[in-house]
């Protein structure tokens, strides 16, 4: 059988070491500062009662629904009561009819606009920036009284200026964007645990 020729140019094996060489090399050129005041002020609404709401497109939508998912499931274990997020493409039903009924471009800033009390916050995730229904959403949250936090790829961002707060890692490479998204979501359950990391227990 004759080896395949994409895996006799590039083997797994080297693809994977640069992967991750790559992936290492971007983590460390991040702002720290920014990651980390991106981080603050998510924990922060989240310990104040407050609601966060999550958004993205794509693969940034999964990774959307599971920040959701780790930050509830966080602040269950670490003991913050009374913890709201919510996942703004979850549920496919209220999405299908925004978008039938207005316009994609609308079915994040509508749920925002329904919803968001000020002193909530608005997270979303791009890997371009650009997504109009994301834009929207955030003009939604600030018009609410919401604060904003952008997590995205390009630095050169349309969403650095319709937020509060913008983390940028500076990549279109959607792989090692969206990687880099759910590292920032670890650093705030990290965060939630007061700096200590949370671990998986016996099943």
């Amino acid at each position: 059988m004759m080896p395949h020729p994409t895996l006799s140019r590039a083997p797994a094996t080297w693809t994977a070491a640069e992967y991750l060489k790559s992936l290492s090399a971007l983590a460390l050129r991040m702002d720290m500062e920014a990651a980390g005041q991106a981080a603050q002020e998510i924990a922060g609404a989240l310990l104040a009662g407050r609601t966060v709401f999550v958004a993205g497109n794509g693969g940034s939508a999964s990774t959307a629904s599971h920040v959701a998912c780790d930050l509830l499931g966080t602040c269950r274990v670490a003991g913050h009561p009374r913890a709201r997020v919510v996942g703004l493409a979850d549920n496919p039903a209220v999405l299908t009819a925004l978008a039938n009924d207005t316009s994609f471009e609308e079915v994040f800033a509508q749920q925002v606009a329904l919803q968001a009390e000020p002193g909530d916050l608005l997270l979303v995730l791009s890997v371009s920036g650009t997504s109009p229904n994301l834009l929207r959403a955030a003009d939604a949250a600030r018009a609410a009284g919401a604060r904003v936090v952008a997590w995205v790829g390009v630095t050169a961002s349309s969403l650095a200026k319709h937020c509060d707060v913008c983390v940028s890692v500076d990549s279109d490479d959607y792989g090692l964007t969206e990687d880099l998204h759910l590292a920032l979501n670890h650093i705030v359950v990290r965060l939630l645990c007061d700096g200590e990391p949370r671990r998986c227990g016996p099943s």
